[in-house]
């Protein structure tokens, strides 16, 4: 095992986009931190529209099928279906979800807008090669060399 680690030889090479004159990746950054506002604007008026839903839902259960397309029961008076703390819950998890979402899509935007560039490490291995193989790839090598001409 030792000798395979000892073998291979790990670098890491760093590919650069932006600079200076390249405001590109800024301008990106820009454009996302815009749409992630909106959007995580539009999932906190999600949520107060979901908390009204659920108000008129637990005040008067006969309005389930239309406020959320959904019944607890056939006709919920009769069945003594109610509005219960647990679906408040289940109706509210889909937009509080939504809006940490796009919360965490504009914190990664203002990272991407406050970088001015990227830095992407690419990991590469190399493997020492015995001689016996060197000697086997030179010959392969100019044989194909010798094919061409």
């Amino acid at each position: 095992m030792s000798l395979l680690v000892n073998a291979l030889m790990h670098r890491i090479i760093w590919l650069k986009i932006g600079g200076k004159k390249l405001h590109l990746i800024k301008l990106t950054g820009a454009f996302f931190i815009t749409a992630a506002v909106l959007k995580a604007a539009e999932s906190a008026y999600q949520i107060f529209v979901t908390v009204q839903k659920a108000t008129y839902a637990y005040l008067n259960p006969a309005l389930i099928p239309q406020l959320f397309g959904w019944a607890i029961g056939a006709n919920p008076s009769m069945l003594g279906g109610s509005f219960t703390t647990q679906d408040v819950l289940g109706v509210l998890l889909g937009p509080v979800a939504t809006f940490l979402f796009w919360l965490g899509m504009l914190m990664a935007a203002i990272m991407v807008y406050q970088s001015g560039k990227i830095v992407l490490p690419i990991e590469e291995y190399e493997q020492n090669l015995s001689e016996h193989h060197k000697r086997l790839i030179q010959n392969a090598v100019q044989s194909h060399h010798a094919r061409k001409k």
